[in-house]
């Protein structure tokens, strides 16, 4: 399937009302574990670990690299607006990020879930999103040096990737044994 036509396939899901149904559910399971199950270490504060990519693979999986990209960028700025309303701290760069790693995550995996792929888009994200561009920002936000940040990011990154590529090996074959979700593409 060429590129254009992945991505007409996909943004196609989005009028149709089970596909929409399926991606607000995941915006929202995106919502709360961007809220709630995100932590930081106390001795690296700019390296945040956490389990809201799992909905996004679901939906990347399901529906491809444009509803991947919704579904990453909205609960982003959502999980930030529910958790703290008072004091709006949207970094639009991390934001720009999140969508990026879905388009990704949406082109790799798009209604193929073997293990390779799956470890080619956590790779693509992390050297194209995760090390660079968000460390770029993170150096514009918190004045440290970028080759520091970059390296500590990566300390704690490059492992954590491993168990995320676990997970979504996982939660993709359990999607794989859900006959509802094949029959509402």
């Amino acid at each position: 399937m060429s590129f254009s036509e992945m991505f007409r396939k996909s943004s196609h899901y989005l009028s149709k009302i089970a596909p929409l149904c399926v991606c607000s559910m995941m915006l929202a399971l995106r919502i709360v574990l961007g809220m709630f199950s995100n932590f930081t270490l106390s001795f690296m504060p700019f390296v945040k670990i956490g389990f809201s990519f799992l909905p996004i693979v679901i939906v990347a999986y399901l529906y491809g690299p444009v509803c991947a990209a919704l579904v990453s960028g909205a609960g982003d700025i959502l999980s930030i607006i529910l958790s703290n309303p008072t004091a709006f701290s949207i970094m639009p760069g991390i934001t720009l990020c999140y969508i990026f790693e879905g388009v990704i995550l949406g082109a790799v995996l798009f209604e193929n879930a073997q293990l390779k792929r799956i470890i080619l888009a956590f790779v693509l994200c992390l050297a194209l999103c995760r090390l660079p561009l968000n460390t770029l920002v993170l150096h514009f936000m918190m004045n440290i040096p970028y080759t520091e940040l970059l390296f500590y990011r990566s300390i704690i990154l490059i492992p954590f990737s491993v168990v995320e590529i676990t997970m979504s090996f996982l939660i993709l074959k359990a999607v794989d044994k859900v006959p509802i979700l094949k029959r509402i593409r």
